[in-house]
């Protein structure tokens, strides 16, 4: 798949974590589509990646309109779209390495409740990427069908940096697996601190996300995460 050459115009961007996401304002969002405004917030304890299958960013010619399409289509019920009333991630990483603001959390900062630190037990903003499984789990999901082709380095050594960055400083082992509970309904489950969609398969259901391509990194990306984390 051809790749889309990167934007160039100026475009903001949040530095708040330790890695520059373009916020929701960078990318266009569209704010009136956004009717999930009831914001519930719990303790980080596990990140889940994703692709984004369909929305491939085949013939984009700036992946910001590919985050726009995946924004417009989980938060709109308009043309079979899934009227979840904003977007499922808290990230979205594109073929190019860069990194969206995904989930609105009030702030221009994704992931963490405003004025949250980066530490143990912040607060992350609950999306809709994970079914019965959303509280406390943070949704990294890069652009394109991984099922038939390989993620781009650009994009993988992105993910590997913010999955770095994200677990040192919440102090979440890469390699570790976590009791996972759900503060909402009381399920638990022993899940790895970096997972697969498909790895939650039992609780929400089957799912080959994110792709076998991407999928048959991830031991390599929690390795190579955890050497960030040890520092």
């Amino acid at each position: 798949m051809a790749v889309a050459p990167p934007f160039r115009d100026p475009t903001e961007a949040s530095f708040a974590w330790g890695f520059a996401a373009v916020t929701r304002k960078g990318w266009a969002a569209d704010e009136s589509l956004m009717t999930w405004t009831d914001h519930q917030f719990d303790p980080a304890q596990l990140i889940t990646v994703h692709h984004t299958l369909d929305f491939d960013g085949s013939g984009a010619t700036d992946y910001r309109q590919v985050v726009r399409a995946v924004y417009e289509f989980h938060a709109s019920p308009a043309h079979g779209g899934r009227g979840w009333g904003d977007i499922g991630y808290h990230l979205v990483i594109d073929p190019n390495g860069v990194v969206y603001a995904g989930r609105d959390t009030g702030d221009s900062a994704p992931i963490f409740r405003p004025g949250a630190v980066l530490r143990p037990g912040a607060e992350v903003v609950q999306a809709g990427h994970v079914y019965n499984a959303n509280p406390g789990n943070i949704g990294i999901c890069l652009i394109g069908n991984f099922d038939v082709t390989q993620p781009t380095t650009a994009a993988v050594v992105a993910l590997r940096d913010v999955l770095g960055t994200l677990c040192a400083g919440l102090g979440l082992n890469p390699l570790s697996q976590v009791h996972y509970t759900n503060p909402d309904t009381g399920l638990t489950v022993d899940k790895p601190a970096i997972s697969g969609h498909r790895d939650w398969s039992d609780v929400a259901g089957p799912a080959d996300c994110p792709g076998d391509h991407l999928y048959n990194l991830l031991p390599l990306l929690r390795a190579e995460a955890a050497e960030i984390y040890c520092g």
